[in-house]
């Protein structure tokens, strides 16, 4: 696939890194040829980036990020996934498990079965399977 006619992916979009990629990538021209699609997992989030005025403007989905089907069906006729998904510190409605791991799976599941060549997965210095610390441990799994 030519990158030049299908666009990028970001998860998280509405996080900072998220705001700060969908800006950069407004700029760089990837717009109406290779509209970025961001994907956040609720309307608030929606609301957040619509309110950046970006001009393109990317093409905001409200995705339940755990499910491989809502993401596969996010993620076509896309080549490359920026993945920004992910915690800090659990709440009582979020744990490290579902924001890091699960996601993961159900984007890999999801990827596979469309046409994305490159997944770019941020991470945390310092993680590791191995780790004392819940937090790195999830994003090292």
């Amino acid at each position: 696939m030519d990158p030049s006619e299908a666009g990028i992916v970001v998860t998280g979009a509405n996080g900072q890194l998220g705001r700060a990629i969908l800006t950069r990538l407004s700029r760089s021209g990837r717009g109406p040829g290779a509209p970025v699609r961001a994907l956040v997992r609720s309307e608030r989030a929606r609301q957040t980036i619509e309110s950046m005025g970006l001009d393109p403007a990317p093409e905001i989905r409200i995705v339940d990020y755990l499910d491989p089907r809502a993401m596969e069906e996010a993620l076509r006729d896309r080549h490359c996934v920026i993945h920004l998904v992910g915690i800090i510190k659990e709440t009582r409605t979020t744990r490290y498990v579902e924001a890091h791991e699960r996601t993961c799976q159900a984007l890999t599941v999801a990827a596979n079965r469309t046409r994305i060549e490159r997944i770019v997965y941020l991470s945390i210095l310092g993680s590791s399977p191995d780790s004392d610390n819940a937090c790195l441990a999830s994003k090292g799994r």
